[in-house]
């Protein structure tokens, strides 16, 4: 049987039992369009007639939406904007036999054509799907299902028909028991195990079913399971069909357990590409007044900057504000983590790639230079950046030019790079670990962004701008430090910086029971040399918990509030006025 695209004249031939139309990769006729399924059809060869499927809805078959239909020579079938036209050749091929169709040669052959489909899909959560596709098309299988297994969970991830839950529940445990391929069939029971009754499976009319973990070749550890079942009665899965698919899913495990890993490596270079916003620094201290003043002097100019600096300061923060002060304002600011991308990725993370590159190279790729081309490029912990990747680079920055991995042609590119280290790369030339004409062609303008120990006019400043942010963000009312918390945040020496102070304002806000932040609320680590709290900072910081408690009850009325507190208006509004504590940021708080 043939199906022939009735604008185009393509043909498309069922070379086997059973054929397969849909959005997926692996079908044997990919099909385009609004509300095409995975699989949209299928095509099943019994007893030398075609018989046509809908999966899990209908299908346009002569003007009419059938769910199933016995094929004849003319029937047109619509699938999205394509129509297909039904064709008996004179000289067609004999039906194939249950032998020939459980033959090792012909599936095997198959199974390398899919297996290199799935692993050039570039998308590989949903080719992940597409085992089961792939398993059905092998196997002639009239459904099916593929789990996954993560952390000893045993999940659904898709099934043909779509939305369908009618599998065997002790199937699927027998299988995952006994970490093998394992058949059963409503005629003659179970073939490797009596897990299963022959009564549950007759009652989902269906007649047979094969199912087998997926196993990770290396740890054998089981990533999931293959489901598939026939309902028809008289073609049940047979030991031979076992056996096939037991080395079929053996292959599966493989593809699924890379799959995997690739889509954790995608995730996690994704997390890596920001393209950040514009907002200016917040500082009063005159050590990052010194650093801005030489950001904007920077910024007047295309030349390459270095900055360096403890982790957590703000180095990224800083390259947006010399992005956002340049000519460059408004072009794109690509952003990545030396660090953080997987050594064998990084060429063509940076440089891009060209079509068949290398495995999984389906198409022509830009890279983070071409994509920042016009505008600012950086690179944060540009130390981490693998030593024959500097030379690359480097060759990048003195030429202008770059070259796709798998490509011949040089390409212009018009970017401006700011790098960020908190290595010292003078330790790392001697080393070995970094080029030192590297270094001297980043190093041509340098700004230290100093630790937040040596900003202390800049604590309080950040925590306020860091506080008002998060009530913003967390959709809360406005909150306010206690002098308690201010003290507290100037004592403390902030080995991490910037990043771990917003990290402490933003767990106190969340964690407080008021729209005040006490010293309790902050949840400092303790410093074996900070002094002790006198017995006066002691009382007002036991005062301004108990006053805060109370406005958040009363939701600012200071008559109702005092009465909780057991004293009189006016002394409350006394001792308010000198802990700093105002009513208006306790209207509306809820208790």
């Amino acid at each position: 049987m043939i199906l022939k695209n009735k604008a185009t004249g393509e043909t498309f031939v069922m070379a086997h039992n059973v054929f397969t139309a849909g959005s997926g990769a692996v079908n044997n006729l990919m099909l385009t369009g609004d509300h095409i399924r995975k699989i949209h059809f299928q095509i099943l060869k019994q007893a030398g007639q075609f018989k046509l499927m809908a999966m899990n809805g209908t299908v346009e078959i002569n003007g009419n939406l059938l769910a199933e239909h016995q094929l004849i020579q003319g029937d047109e079938i619509k699938a999205g904007a394509d129509v297909y036209v039904v064709e008996f050749p004179e000289a067609a091929a004999p039906a194939a036999t249950p032998e020939a169709a459980a033959n090792v040669a012909n599936p095997y052959e198959r199974l390398l054509d899919g297996v290199i489909r799935l692993l050039d899909n570039p998308d590989k959560r949903h080719s992940s799907e597409e085992i089961l596709l792939l398993g059905m098309e092998l196997m002639e299988g009239d459904g099916g299902y593929l789990f996954t297994v993560e952390s000893g969970s045993l999940s659904l991830l898709c099934a043909v028909p779509e939305d369908n839950d009618n599998y065997s529940n002790s199937a699927v445990n027998a299988a995952l028991k006994n970490r093998e391929a394992l058949i059963w069939s409503a005629v003659d029971g179970a073939a490797g195990g009596g897990e299963v009754s022959t009564q549950s499976i007759a009652q989902k009319n269906i007649h047979s079913i094969l199912v087998s973990p997926l196993l990770n070749r290396v740890s054998g550890q089981i990533l999931g399971l293959l489901y598939l079942h026939r309902k028809r009665p008289d073609s049940p899965f047979s030991e031979t069909h076992r056996k096939l698919f037991a080395r079929i899913c053996g292959v599966m495990g493989g593809v699924l357990g890379t799959n995997q890993v690739q889509i954790e490596q995608a995730e996690r270079i994704e997390t890596l590409r920001e393209i950040k916003g514009t907002g200016d620094l917040v500082y009063s201290s005159p050590e990052m007044a010194k650093v801005v003043d030489g950001a904007r002097r920077a910024a007047a100019s295309t030349v390459p900057v270095l900055i360096t600096g403890e982790t957590g300061t703000g180095k990224d923060v800083l390259a947006n504000f010399i992005h956002a002060h340049s000519t460059r304002q408004g072009k794109p600011f690509i952003a990545v983590n030396c660090g953080a991308i997987p050594e064998n990725l990084i060429e063509s993370e940076l440089f891009g790639h060209e079509k068949g590159a290398f495995t999984g190279a389906t198409g022509l790729q830009r890279g983070l230079f071409e994509q920042a081309n016009g505008g600012t490029f950086f690179l944060d912990e540009v130390g981490e950046l693998p030593v024959l990747m500097q030379v690359k680079f480097l060759r990048a920055l003195q030429s202008g030019r770059i070259r796709r991995v798998g490509g011949t042609d040089e390409i212009a590119v018009d970017v401006r790079v700011i790098a960020a280290t908190n290595r010292d790369l003078t330790v790392e030339i001697r080393e070995g670990r970094f080029r030192e004409d590297l270094y001297y062609r980043l190093n041509l303008v340098q700004l230290r962004l100093p630790p937040l120990r040596e900003r202390e006019g800049d604590v309080l400043v950040l925590a306020t701008h860091i506080l008002k942010k998060a009530c913003a963000s967390f959709n809360m009312n406005a909150a306010a430090l206690t002098r308690a918390a201010e003290k507290a945040l100037l004592r403390y020496t902030w080995p991490g910086n910037v990043r771990e102070l917003e990290n402490k304002i933003q767990k106190a806000l969340l964690n407080s029971s008021s729209r005040v932040i006490d010293v309790e609320s902050l949840d400092l680590p303790e410093d074996p040399d900070r002094e002790l709290l006198s017995l006066k900072a002691a009382r007002e910081q036991a005062e301004a918990q108990a006053i805060s408690l109370a406005l958040t009850k009363a939701r600012g009325n200071l008559t109702l509030a005092a009465s909780f507190l057991g004293i009189d208006r006016k002394v409350l509004r006394d001792i308010m006025e000198r802990l700093g504590i105002k009513k208006e940021d306790f209207k509306g708080s809820r208790d």
